[in-house]
């Protein structure tokens, strides 16, 4: 059960509100803090801080700063103007109410801020794709641009050489496929193209007359053009003819019969695998942990049947703090813990042993466990919460929270009414407050 922290300082101006919480001996880390424009919650363990506010404040604008022994909220007000009190007065129910309604809102605000930002995440995806496929777009339309300027430089090129070719021999009609293979032996310069051999004359007269001798008949005449295609002739070599000879006549050796292997591994401490120059070493150190946990005695292996029984831990940390030994009384109790942590006595007992000894810290966070174990509240363990509730007064008390000790200490007393000593406690506290109201 968290303790309400009522001791807080406000001030105000017609524009902004600071509320200063006090908070000794908390961890930064372990505070959580929950604000709306009407609602703020603040939990650093055992404490808790709740208030609704009587106006509404810019949530988004306003900061919460976390100091050494303070937590301080500076709000921004949405209206300009002087507040006559910080809080509503709101009965019990009409709080849960409203927690109720700040709650189911801002889950709903989350769940919208979640599909606006994956709508928007989606919208720059899209966007992207778009802009990536125009980049594209443009990339192909340059690569175009240029082959289309290098194919109309290459057909001028051509065009150029065809003229020069009617030039050069105007009897001739110039062909009209330009991609068409030429008798000519043509060779291309870097700039243009040129005709470097041309048929000579001997060769145009000798066609010349084979023009004019139509009727003459050619005798058929058999001449053998060296080719320089030769007849295929296999070669057979001895050793390919040896080896095929090998594996033709090969006996395979048969398939392995199919079988289960069973591999037992070797208990091991350790999640390295074993190595023999690490060996003793790891013997040393296994022996003395070993030793060490005999001497602390919660070496599971050494313990006897009983104690490994929680109950019978409370009964001997009962006995060793029967007996004034603190120390021994907190570690029974803890070991105990280990063994079950649902039982409330061992936390409630630990806690009186921290006292004694002076932990009080740890004497408010194990009754404050002890108090949740000991839910739902009923008759039967009335007075195991009233100790409770009274030994975390004591504590705060020595911690310095005198104000939040006397309200424990009044809610212990609604407990056990009969209870005098708890009545003297309460009035020693308040004599204490009254000479010192500037204390916590």
């Amino acid at each position: 059960m968290p303790i309400l922290v009522k001791d807080f300082t406000w001030t105000q101006s017609p524009t902004n509100l600071q509320i200063k919480i006090p908070s000794k001996s908390t961890n930064k880390n372990n505070i959580d803090v929950f604000t709306t424009d009407t609602y703020i919650k603040i939990h650093f363990n055992p404490f808790l801080f709740e208030i609704f506010l009587l106006h509404d404040v810019d949530n988004e604008r306003s900061k919460c700063i976390v100091q050494e022994e303070s937590i301080v909220l500076e709000l921004i007000k949405k209206k300009q103007n002087d507040w006559e009190c910080l809080e509503k007065s709101l009965t019990k129910e009409e709080k849960k109410e409203l927690r109720q309604k700040i709650l189911e809102k801002c889950q709903e605000e989350a769940k919208e801020k979640a599909e606006q930002k994956s709508i928007k995440k989606s919208e720059m995806d899209r966007f992207t794709v778009q802009k990536a496929m125009e980049i594209d777009s443009q990339q192909h339309a340059l690569m175009d641009s240029r082959r289309d300027a290098e194919r109309n430089k290459a057909m001028n090129e051509i065009q150029h050489w065809n003229d020069s070719l009617k030039y050069i021999n105007p009897s001739k009609k110039a062909p009209k496929n330009t991609n068409s293979i030429w008798p000519h032996n043509i060779k291309k310069n870097e700039n243009s193209v040129k005709i470097v051999e041309l048929p000579s004359s001997d060769d145009e007269k000798n066609d010349n007359k084979t023009k004019k001798q139509p009727a003459q008949r050619k005798q058929p005449v058999n001449k053998t053009l060296p080719s320089n295609k030769q007849s295929k002739t296999p070669v057979r070599s001895e050793y390919v003819e040896k080896m095929k000879k090998e594996t033709a006549n090969r006996v395979l050796p048969k398939l392995r019969a199919a079988g289960e292997v069973v591999i037992t591994h070797t208990p091991r401490t350790f999640p390295t695998p074993s190595r023999e120059s690490a060996a003793q070493e790891e013997e040393a150190w296994l022996k003395n942990i070993t030793q060490a946990r005999r001497a602390i005695g919660f070496v599971s292996e050494d313990l006897r049947p009983e104690e490994h029984d929680p109950q019978w831990c409370k009964e001997k940390g009962d006995e060793f703090f029967r007996n004034g030994n603190f120390l021994g009384a907190i570690s029974a109790y803890t070991h105990g813990i280990t063994l079950s942590d649902k039982l409330p006595s061992l936390y409630s007992n630990r806690a009186a042993a921290h006292f004694a000894l002076g932990n009080f810290n740890k004497c408010v966070n194990d009754t404050s466990t002890a108090l949740d174990l000991l839910n739902p509240p009923c008759e039967g363990n009335r007075k195991s919460r009233a100790k409770c509730i009274a030994r975390r007064a004591a504590a705060l008390v020595r911690l310095g929270y005198l104000n939040k000790a006397i309200d424990e200490m009044k809610a212990a007393a609604k407990l056990l009414p009969e209870d005098e000593t708890i009545k003297e406690d309460i009035y020693n506290m308040e004599r204490a407050w009254e000479q010192k109201p500037d204390s916590d």
